[in-house]
């Protein structure tokens, strides 16, 4: 079957950037495809965090400017409305993980769920995202993965705080993404997130719960979150995305002697994602899908979808979602189609960003062709321009 969709459209891909701005991103992702510069960023990076050395200048106005918002949510939400411009939603992520003291995680609480009630009020119809890595120590939620609601206080502060973020997402009609994180705190991330959409999703999802496709589990998983939600009357929300952590989980599993978690190649992972995009949207009627790819094959495939089942207005079944700063090709030509269509906008201060651009570093240089691709597409749309 084939699509309408043009994907190569450059000019209205990258429309939203001047010339200036379109020279600057091809230099940055020229960096990124040497990997000895991108490990010097990286290395850059983990210093920064490490010993609190002054080199946030450099990170600031290099990595940070393509793939983040900005340091506050007022330069987050300029970036929103640039975007809406191009009929472009934002999926909002106040960045902060990892964290370790309690006065922490109740303030990022508060400040994602302050966030909910702006977008609501000043721009409504774009997305919140959320890291409950930024809610709760990591190591908490390793000792208690693998439990079932284990009843202590501290997980049920924790419950308190997702579920005051996903009851003001409720109120105010904003749609939360989870996001997914290390192999090793994903039973846990699934049950709080089931019971958020069992509580709220009833007439519409408003919960989403983030698969990372290059999981062996997770097809199983999606079989049975739409089984849970027939039986229990609820909607599943779900993002699909191929994953973050490949080469983390490989070594935990190598180190700590187990079987690892992950497909061995990006093939099967690409399989199991197709896989997981037919059978959420031949579910249509149960199940809310945001399609979260830099992947033309699996955009394409789930366009062919959207019209093989005739899922309409589709804008309200399925979403499509891409980072910041990546695969502008695809979010534009989506977007000037008609298709729901966001960018994944991280925000906050740049130490506490560090991380986030961490893995991106790591991912892009990890991802067979993929910065080549986005270079070879920033330097024909400069030369369509005659700025080459």
């Amino acid at each position: 079957m084939e699509t309408t969709i043009d994907l190569n459209d450059l000019k209205t891909a990258y429309a939203y950037k001047s010339d200036k701005w379109l020279r600057f991103t091809y230099f940055i992702f020229k960096i990124l495809q040497h990997p000895k510069l991108t490990r010097f960023l990286t290395v850059c990076t983990n210093a920064i965090i490490k010993y609190h050395l002054p080199l946030k200048f450099m990170i600031k106005k290099t990595v940070f400017k393509i793939f983040c918002a900005g340091e506050n949510i007022e330069e987050a939400f300029e970036r929103i409305k640039q975007l809406e411009k191009y009929k472009v939603k934002a999926v909002l992520d106040y960045v902060s993980e990892g964290e370790k003291i309690d006065s922490t995680f109740k303030a990022n609480t508060n400040i994602i769920t302050a966030n909910i009630l702006k977008l609501s009020e000043e721009i409504p119809g774009n997305y919140i995202s959320v890291k409950l890595s930024g809610l709760e120590d990591t190591e908490f939620f390793r000792e208690i993965n693998g439990k079932t609601f284990p009843e202590n206080k501290r997980f049920e502060t924790f419950m308190e705080r997702l579920d005051q973020i996903c009851k003001t997402a409720w109120q105010q009609h904003v749609i939360v993404y989870i996001d997914a994180e290390d192999r090793y705190m994903q039973d846990i991330f699934d049950k709080a997130t089931e019971y958020m959409m069992e509580k709220y999703n009833k007439e519409e999802a408003v919960v989403f719960n983030t698969l990372q496709m290059y999981l062996k589990d997770r097809l199983n998983y999606l079989d049975y979150l739409i089984k849970d939600g027939k039986e229990k009357n609820y909607i599943p929300g779900i993002k699909l995305v191929r994953g973050a952590y490949v080469d983390k989980e490989r070594e935990s599993a190598i180190r700590e002697n187990r079987t690892s978690p992950v497909y061995q190649t990006k093939k099967q992972t690409d399989l199991a994602f197709n896989k997981a995009i037919e059978i959420c949207l031949s579910n249509y009627n149960t199940v809310d899908t945001c399609i979260a790819s830099h992947n033309d094959e699996s955009t394409v495939l789930a366009i062919q979808y959207i019209e093989k089942y005739k899922i309409a207005p589709h804008s309200n079944k399925v979403t499509f979602s891409q980072l910041y700063g990546m695969s502008d090709h695809i979010t534009f030509n989506l977007a000037a189609k008609g298709y729901n269509t966001s960018k994944y906008l991280p925000y906050g201060e740049v130490k506490k960003a560090l991380p986030y651009l961490i893995r991106r570093s790591e991912e892009n240089s990890s991802i067979n062709g993929q910065l080549s691709s986005e270079t070879i597409r920033l330097k024909q749309e400069m030369k369509r321009r005659g700025l080459t």
